[in-house]
C-alpha cells in the first residue's frame, strides 16, 4: 500500500497542475488547460469504444490498448467539439448554441452513424466541460470550482484508503475489483465531517450534511459508471497517460457526473451552502 501511495502521490502532482489552473483570471490559459483535458477525454473514450467494438468482432485479446488508434473520423469529431467550446465560450446567446450542440448530435448520430453507446459518452464526455466555460461566467465560479474539487478528491482518497485498511466485502466485484463496503462507506463520511466543520452554521446543518453525503456518492457512482464501461471493453485503465493514476477519465470519472449535477442543481435554485 506504501508504494502504490507513493506512485499516487507523486502523480498527483502533475494532476494538481492543470486542476489548479482552472482557477486562473487569464481566459487564454482556461481555455488551454479545458480544452487539453477535452480532447484527451474524448480521445481515451473513443479509442475505448473501438477498442470494443474491434475486440467483439475480431474476438482477439492479444492486442493491448495502448497499441490502439482511433480514426481519422473521430480526430475530427474531437477538433469539432473543441471549436463548439470555443463558440460557447465567446458566444453569449446559449440558445442558439444549445441548438447547435443539438444538431451536432443528431448529425453524429443520424449522418456518421454512431450508435447511441458512442453518442452517450461524447455526450458523457463533452459535457462537463461545456458546464465549467459556462460557469466561468458566474460569480461564484471559484466556489464551484473548489467545491468540485474538494468533493472529487476527498471522495476518491478516502475510499482508497478506507478500502485499504479496513478491507472487507466488495461491493462491485463484477465492475470494479477494488470497492469495498469500507471504502464506499469511508468516502462518504470523511468529506461529509469535513464539510460539517468548513461550512456548517446552524439554520444550514441538515442542508451541509444531507447535500454532502449526496454529492459524496454521486462522485462514487460516476467512478462506478466508468469502472463498468471498461470493464465492457476489458481494460483496467482508460490509458497510461499519468503513472499511477491511468487515463484522464479515470482519474475525472468522479468528477464529470458531479459537474453535471451541481449543474442540474444550480439551473434548479438550489441552496448551495459553500457558496457565501
Amino acid at each position: 500500500m506504501v508504494k502504490d501511495f507513493q506512485l499516487r502521490f507523486f502523480s498527483s502532482i502533475f494532476l494538481f497542475i492543470p486542476l489548479f489552473l482552472l482557477f486562473s483570471k487569464n481566459n487564454f490559459i482556461f481555455l488551454l488547460v479545458i480544452l487539453l483535458l477535452l480532447s484527451l477525454s474524448l480521445w481515451e473514450f473513443f479509442r475505448l469504444k473501438s477498442f470494443k467494438d474491434y475486440l467483439k468482432k475480431k474476438k482477439k485479446t492479444n492486442i493491448l490498448l495502448s497499441r490502439y488508434k482511433i480514426s481519422g473520423l473521430d480526430f475530427v469529431i474531437i477538433f469539432k467539439v473543441n471549436f463548439l467550446l470555443l463558440l460557447t465560450f465567446y458566444y453569449s446567446n446559449y440558445i442558439l448554441l444549445f441548438v447547435i450542440l443539438i444538431f451536432f448530435f443528431l448529425y453524429s448520430y443520424l449522418i456518421l452513424k454512431f450508435d447511441f453507446e458512442k453518442l452517450l459518452g461524447l455526450v458523457y464526455c463533452s459535457a462537463p466541460f461545456f458546464i465549467l466555460v459556462n460557469l466561468r461566467y458566474d460569480n461564484n465560479y471559484e466556489q464551484f470550482l473548489f467545491f468540485i474539487f474538494f468533493f472529487t478528491i476527498l471522495t476518491d482518497v478516502f475510499s482508497f484508503f478506507s478500502g485499504k485498511i479496513f478491507k472487507g466485502k466488495k461491493i462491485y466485484p463484477s465492475i470494479s475489483a477494488g470497492k469495498t463496503v469500507s471504502g464506499t462507506i469511508g468516502g462518504i463520511l470523511i468529506p461529509c465531517i469535513l464539510s460539517l466543520f468548513m461550512f456548517i452554521n446552524l439554520k444550514d446543518f441538515y442542508l451541509v450534511l444531507f447535500s454532502s453525503i449526496f454529492f459524496s456518492m454521486i462522485v462514487q457512482l460516476g467512478d462506478v459508471l466508468e469502472s463498468y464501461f471498461k470493464r465492457l471493453c476489458n481494460v483496467k485503465d482508460s490509458g497510461n497517460l499519468i503513472p499511477g493514476h491511468g487515463g484522464v477519465l479515470d482519474r475525472f470519472d468522479g468528477l464529470f457526473l458531479l459537474v453535471m449535477v451541481i449543474f442540474i442543481l444550480k439551473i434548479l435554485n438550489f441552496n448551495f451552502f459553500f457558496i457565501i
